[in-house]
C-alpha cells in the first residue's frame, strides 16, 4: 500500500473535501441567503444544481475513463474542480453561483467515477478493504469535521471561506498524483451521442422533479424526461458497448441488489443533516457554530464505525454488517417523527447516533459486496455504477426536498407561520426517508440471500472438481 501513498492520500483527501463542502452548505444555507437576498429554501438550488449535475455526467464520465484512463480523468476534475470552487466566490448572485455549482458537479464526477477503480486497480488485494474503508472514513471525516469548522468559519470569516479551503485541497491533490504511472486505456471511440444523451436525460429528469411544485411546465417536462429515459434504457440495453452494462447488473443479483440497496440508502439519508440543521437554525434559532457542535455526533460515529467495518468485514461477513447498518438508520428516522419545535435536544442526539452508527457499518461494506462480486478486469465498470447509485440517490433526495419545501412554504421568513410550514416539509421529508430505508433494508435482505446462493454453488463446483 505503501507504493501508491501519494494516490491514497490525494484520495482520502478529495473524498474528504467534497464531504466537507457538501455538509458546509446546510450550516452555512441562513448566510448565503443573506447575502444573496433571498430565502434560505432558495439556497436549496445550490446545493441541487451540484447533486443534479454530478448524478446526470456520471455515466459519460465513466465513458471518458475508459477513452483517456482513470488518472488522467481523475486528474482532469480535481483540477478543474478546484479552479471552479474559486469562481464560485466570485459569482454575484443566486443564479450565477448555482450554475457555477452545477459545473463543478460535472467536473467532480470525474474524480466520484475513478477514486474507487483506481483503489481497487492499483492497491494489493490483501490491502484493498482497509483502502477502501480509509476512503469512506475520509469522507465521514469530512463530515464530523464540517459543522463545527464550517459554523465557526461562516461566522467569523463568511461563506466563501470553505470555498477557498476546498480550493487549496483539491489543486494539492492535483499535485499529488500527477506524477503517478498512467493507465491504459479500455476503449478508442467515444460514444458521444450517448454521452451527451444520457447527461440530458438524467438533467431534464432531476431539474424537473425539484421545480414542478413551483412551475407547472415542468411536470410536462418531467413526463418526457422519464419517456426519453425510458427509450436510453433500452437503447443501453440493445447495445453492444453500453455506456451502462445492464444486461451485466441485472445478470448478477449481488451485484444489483447492493446497488438498489445504496441508491435507496443514499436517498433516504442524503438530506438528513440539512433538515436538522434548518430544525436549528431558523426553527430554534441556534448560531452557525453551535448547529455544527450538535451536527458532529452523527458523522463522528460514521468515521469511527467505518473504519471498525472495514475490519469486521472479513470477520462477519459484509452482507450481515450492511442490513445491521440499514436497520439501525431506519430507527433513527422513525425517533424523529416525534420532533416538534418544543422537543428536546436528546431526541435528535439519539437519532444522530443510531443514523451514525447505521451508516457507517453499511457504507465500507457495501463497497466491499459491490467490488468483490466483479471480476478484476470490471472493477471501473463496478466503481462507475456504484458512484451513479449512490449520486442518483443523493440527486434524487435533493430534487425532492426541494420541491417539497418550495411546496409546503409560502410564509415570510421568522414568522411563526414559517416556522409551522418548515415543520410540517421536515416530516414529510422524514417519511419519505423513512420509506426509503423500509426498501433498502428489503434489497439487503435479497442481496444476502443470492451472496448465500452464490458461496454455496462455488463451494459445490469445488467438491465436483
Amino acid at each position: 500500500m505503501r507504493k501508491h501513498l501519494k494516490l491514497l492520500i490525494a484520495l482520502c483527501m478529495t473524498s474528504f473535501l467534497t464531504s466537507f463542502m457538501g455538509s458546509s452548505l446546510n450550516i452555512a444555507m441562513p448566510f448565503i441567503a443573506q447575502d444573496y437576498d433571498c430565502s434560505p429554501e432558495n439556497v436549496t438550488w445550490m446545493i441541487n444544481a451540484f447533486t443534479a449535475s454530478s448524478a446526470a455526467f456520471l455515466l459519460a464520465s465513466s465513458a471518458l475513463a475508459n477513452r483517456f484512463g482513470y488518472l488522467n480523468i481523475f486528474l482532469t476534475g480535481a483540477l478543474s474542480s478546484g479552479l471552479l470552487s474559486i469562481a464560485v466566490t466570485l459569482a454575484p448572485e443566486l443564479i450565477s453561483s448555482s450554475v457555477i455549482r452545477g459545473l463543478q458537479g460535472v467536473a467532480l464526477s470525474l474524480v466520484f467515477c475513478t477514486a474507487m477503480a483506481l483503489i481497487s486497480q492499483r492497491v494489493e488485494c490483501e490491502y484493498r478493504s482497509f483502502a477502501i474503508a480509509y476512503n469512506v472514513a475520509s469522507v465521514y471525516a469530512g463530515l464530523t469535521l464540517s459543522p463545527l469548522i464550517s459554523g465557526l468559519i461562516v461566522d467569523t470569516l463568511g461563506w466563501r471561506t470553505m470555498f477557498y479551503i476546498t480550493a487549496v485541497g483539491l489543486i494539492i491533490s492535483f499535485y499529488l498524483t500527477y506524477r503517478e504511472p498512467k493507465d491504459k486505456p479500455l476503449a478508442t471511440k467515444l460514444p458521444l451521442g450517448r454521452m451527451c444523451a444520457s447527461f440530458a436525460i438524467g438533467l431534464t429528469i432531476l431539474i424537473a422533479l425539484s421545480g414542478y411544485t413551483s412551475y407547472d411546465f415542468l411536470v410536462y417536462l418531467l413526463i418526457v424526461g422519464i419517456v426519453a429515459l425510458g427509450v436510453y434504457l433500452g437503447v443501453e440495453y440493445r447495445s453492444k458497448e453500453p455506456l451502462l452494462p445492464l444486461k451485466f447488473i441485472w445478470g448478477n443479483n449481488v451485484l444489483k441488489y447492493a446497488l438498489f440497496a445504496s441508491t435507496f440508502h443514499y436517498l433516504a439519508s442524503f438530506v438528513f443533516t440539512l433538515l436538522i440543521a434548518m430544525h436549528l437554525q431558523l426553527i430554534l434559532g441556534y448560531a452557525a457554530a453551535t448547529t455544527g457542535l450538535i451536527l458532529m455526533v452523527q458523522p463522528f460515529l460514521m468515521v469511527l464505525f467505518s473504519s471498525l467495518s472495514g475490519k469486521l468485514s472479513h470477520s462477519i461477513g459484509p452482507q450481515y454488517l450492511t442490513i445491521t447498518g440499514m436497520t439501525l438508520c431506519l430507527t433513527g428516522v422513525v425517533v424523529l417523527f416525534w420532533l416538534t419545535p418544543e422537543s428536546s435536544l436528546a431526541l435528535i442526539f439519539t437519532a444522530q447516533v443510531l443514523l451514525g452508527i447505521g451508516f457507517g457499518l453499511f457504507s465500507a461494506p457495501n463497497t466491499v459486496i459491490v467490488m468483490s462480486s466483479v471480476a478484476p478486469q470490471q472493477y471501473a465498470m463496478a466503481s462507475a455504477v456504484q458512484s451513479i447509485s449512490r449520486t442518483v440517490g443523493q440527486a434524487t433526495s435533493m430534487a425532492i426536498l426541494t420541491a417539497l419545501l418550495h411546496y409546503t412554504i409560502t410564509a415570510t421568513t421568522g414568522t411563526s407561520a414559517y416556522i409551522s410550514e418548515l415543520s410540517g416539509a421536515i416530516h414529510l421529508s422524514l417519511t419519505i426517508s423513512s420509506l426509503s430505508y423500509g426498501v433498502g433494508l428489503v434489497f439487503c435482505l435479497l442481496c444476502l440471500k443470492n451472496r448465500i446462493a452464490v458461496v454455496r454453488a462455488r463451494r459445490a463446483a469445488e467438491a465436483t472438481d
